[in-house]
Parts: structure tokens; C-alpha cells; sequence
């Protein structure tokens, strides 16, 4: 059965609080943490793949960002609970997500020049 963007970010959402919980009352184990490692590189991953191409309305857009905002901060939460360290998320192959183009100096019109002509 599949979820629209809505659902799944709201379901996102309230596994990041329960997984949050467990990890902050150390009821976690080493194995489960894992797990929620997994789920969270999972889920954004899906997220981002499938929100890429869609035109959002402004409150989907947010509670889009809310969500990966959500994965994140369980993200950091695994990595610093004691007597474990969750796995690093893996990044997806080249060509799966756009990379951003980065200007070290926006002002400098030669710079933007060389950018320019490498579009």
C-alpha cells in the first residue's frame, strides 16, 4: 500500500519521536540503533527521490523540511547515545541527486563568469 507525501512525512515523523524516546531513555540497544540508522538513510533517501520532481505546495514544502529536519536531528541523537555509534550513512551514487553548484564568492563577477560558462 502506498502513502501520499503527506502520510508518509506524518508516519516519518512519528517514528522519529518514538525512535527518539528509546534512544534518549537508553532503551536502545547497540543492534536497534542500527536499525534506526538504516530507517533514517532509508527514509531520507526515499524522500528526496521521490519529492524531486513533484511541484509542492508551499505548506507541503515545509512539512517536507520539517521532516527531514526530524531525520536529522535522530541522525545526530543515534551517533552521540553512549556504548554505541550508529553506522555513517552512505552516500547515494553520483547522478541519484542533483549537486548544487557552489559560488566561494558571489560578488566577484568573474567568478560567476566561470560558472556561467560551465553551464
Amino acid at each position: 500500500m502506498g502513502l501520499c507525501v503527506y502520510h508518509f512525512t506524518w508516519s516519518v515523523e512519528e517514528a522519529c519521536v518514538e525512535m527518539h524516546r528509546q534512544v534518549a531513555l537508553r532503551k536502545a540497544t547497540a543492534e536497534r540503533r542500527v536499525e534506526m540508522a538504516t530507517y533514517v538513510g532509508e527514509c531520507a533517501l526515499l524522500l528526496a527521490r521521490v519529492t524531486s520532481n513533484l511541484c509542492l505546495s508551499d505548506d507541503l514544502k515545509r512539512r517536507i523540511l520539517c521532516t527531514f529536519l526530524s531525520l536529522m536531528n535522530l541522525k545526530e541523537n543515534l551517533e552521540r547515545a553512549p556504548n554505541g555509534h550508529a553506522p555513517e550513512l552512505r552516500v547515494p551514487e553520483t547522478g541519484l541527486l542533483p549537486t548544487p553548484a557552489v559560488v566561494t564568492d558571489w560578488r566577484n563577477s568573474e567568478s560567476n563568469a566561470n560558472l556561467r560558462s560551465q553551464v
